[in-house]
């Protein structure tokens, strides 16, 4: 089962790996995906940034991750699908794909550091974000601090609300997940 976790979690990394590479002048990988393309019938998106559109693919798989990880203690409390073991493995997925989506979306800004401070203090949900960020990542390894974890997710909640203009459905299906898995946690105590 650890396999099949590793190499799902990992699919988000080869598409991202495909879409980078597309179109930047490797002849027989732009050959294979336009194969690809017209055998299984599917296109690549075209982008004008393509490092912020990584940034957001980074970003949706993190918060997906995050979503399994978080849900792994509901369903052995009220499923009994006992996944504990790997609660872990995902945390730490969704946290390398979190590091991953800030670095693409600080590449997409051309890693400057002003810039960076401008849009960090004028947008707050790039601050809530990082603060979600330090949370997830730092209080799972100090064991008094784990139920900080449920800040993360409302952080990780409020950065999802703030940054988009609008919701799609995906993002209401993963915002009330995060929210039932959390009201699930919290009423089982």
């Amino acid at each position: 089962m650890k396999y099949i976790i590793v190499f799902l979690s990992l699919i988000p990394m080869m598409a991202m790996g495909i879409f980078f590479f597309y179109g930047i002048g490797i002849e027989w990988f732009d050959e294979l995906v336009v194969w690809g393309e017209n055998t299984f019938s599917f296109s690549l998106p075209v982008v004008q940034n393509k490092l912020y559109f990584l940034s957001k693919m980074a970003g949706i798989s993190a918060l997906w991750l995050l979503i399994f990880a978080f849900w792994v203690n509901p369903l052995r409390t009220y499923v009994r699908f006992d996944l504990v073991e790997f609660k872990k493995l995902l945390g730490a997925f969704a946290i390398v794909y979190v590091l991953l989506h800030l670095l693409l979306f600080i590449a997409a800004h051309g890693f400057s550091l002003p810039i960076m401070g401008r849009l960090f203090v004028t947008h707050l949900f790039l601050t809530v974000g990082l603060a979600a960020l330090l949370v997830l990542s730092i209080a799972p390894q100090v064991k008094a601090w784990y139920k900080l974890l449920y800040i993360g997710v409302v952080l990780v909640i409020i950065h999802l609300l703030l940054g988009y203009r609008t919701l799609e459905t995906t993002h209401i299906i993963a915002i009330s997940l995060l929210s039932l898995g959390l009201a699930l946690r919290l009423i089982k105590r």
